[in-house]
This record gives structure tokens, sequence and C-alpha cells, in this order.
């Protein structure tokens, strides 16, 4: 065995990084607009994968498609343009248990026709690219930072995979902006056998009216009025006529 050690080169890596970096950049646009939604998830369709590809100076392809048992199969590739080399491999696969494709009822009770030969052969083929550009440049959408998932789109099912479907039902409702109006009452009910007044209530918490407090700043409003004593009334100022004549001033 040799002894010797293999050098990495950390300059070629870095490189390697900043291209990615500008791929994303570069065809950011493109594999957005060509994302599909599925189940309030987007998903990167074969236009996107190629797009990245083709920024990295490459080409997606399928070959070899053919029937086996339990559905149609076809081998994707992604090759460097400058010397041809093979970078990634992949397979994509359309299954007979598949009854968007090979007819027959889906989990939602939708019967579908079977698709010709052709269109399932097409597809395994798109599965295949897809599949071979995103074990490659996977990272690259991650880089994109727009919420897009890293499984090719032509691999969700219709309806989404069961656990999203499940998320997408069990949302949490988004929690309310502002408090409400039992809740600006409940203040003002709090504070008022204090003679603590909306305006003051409003003044600390720095907004206009109490129909602008943060749903999460309530319970710290609630808990400040509880700590407050009774504060005094202000005398109501004198009528025009009480007022004296030296108190004029002028």
């Amino acid at each position: 065995m040799s002894a010797a050690l293999a050098v990495i080169d950390n300059g070629a890596n870095v490189e390697a990084y900043r291209a990615s970096t500008n791929a994303a950049s570069i065809c950011k646009q493109i594999v957005v607009e060509t994302a599909k939604n599925i189940q309030g998830r987007k998903y990167v369709c074969v236009e996107g994968w190629q797009a990245i590809a083709v920024a990295h100076g490459c080409a997606a392809s399928a070959r070899d498609v053919e029937k086996v048992d339990g559905g149609v199969r076809a081998a994707g590739e992604v090759r460097r343009m400058s010397d041809g080399a093979v970078i990634a491999v992949a397979e994509g696969f359309v299954g007979e248990d598949e009854p968007v494709w090979f007819g027959g009822k889906d989990n939602r009770g939708k019967v579908h026709p079977r698709r010709l030969d052709y269109a399932i052969r097409a597809m395994a083929q798109t599965r295949a690219i897809s599949r071979a550009c995103r074990s490659a440049f996977a990272h690259v959408v991650v880089m994109m930072n727009a919420g897009l998932a890293t499984t090719p789109a032509e691999e969700v099912p219709d309806g989404g995979f069961q656990d999203d479907a499940r998320a997408v039902e069990h949302v949490q409702p988004e929690k309310p902006r502002f408090i409400t109006d039992a809740q600006r009452q409940e203040l003002t009910d709090l504070a008022t056998p204090k003679n603590i007044g909306a305006a003051t209530i409003c003044r600390l918490g720095g907004i206009a009216s109490l129909a602008e407090m943060p749903a999460d700043a309530f319970e710290e409003a609630k808990a400040w009025i509880n700590r407050q004593k009774v504060q005094p009334l202000k005398p109501a100022p004198a009528p025009a006529s009480e007022i004296l004549d030296d108190e004029i001033p002028y």
C-alpha cells in the first residue's frame, strides 16, 4: 500500500462553491417561476433542474428506456460540456402502481385512464433527468433560499405525499396580530377602577390606541395594570366664574 497522502485542492473546492453560488443567482428566476406548487409546497420541475445544470456548464439527458417488472425505467446522467465527463447518474421510474399513468383509482377516489406508452416512457426519462440533476445540484436549490423542496416535482403525486397532506390538514391557524375587542374591554375594566386611562396604557406601549396593541403584548399590559395602585384623580379646572382677578395671568 502506498504511503502517499492525497492532497486536497482547497482552491478548486472554493471555485466549485463559488460556481454554485453564481448558478443559484443566475437561474433562480426560471427555477422559481417553473416550480410546481403541490399541497402548499413548491417543487423544482425538470426545466429548473436543467437550467441549474446549464449554469454549471453541464447538460442533462436520459437513455436506456426499458420496460421492466413493475413499470418503465430510464437512466439519467449529467455531463460536463467542456470534456463530456459524467458527473452524476440516476434512475427514473414510472411504476404500474401509479394510477395516474397506468390507470385505476387513486387515493382520493378519482379514476384515471391508462396513459399511452410514449407518455409513460417520456415521464420515465423526465424523472431520470430531474433525479440526476438533483443528485448533483440539490445544494444549489437550497442556496436560492426560495422555499423550494429538493424532491423533483415529477416524482410527487398530484395530491402530494401523505405526510404533506396530513401536515396541511393540521396547520395551526395564524395567531391574531392585534388584541381582540374582548381583550380591549378586559384591559379597560381593569384600568378604570384604578383611574388609569387608555391614553396612559397606549403611551407606555408606544401605540396610538388600544386597537393597535399587538396580541402578544396583552398579558404584559394586563400584568402591568394589576401591579398599579389606584391613581389619584386630577382636580377638574375651576369654572371661569370662580377665577379671581389676581389669578388671571396678565
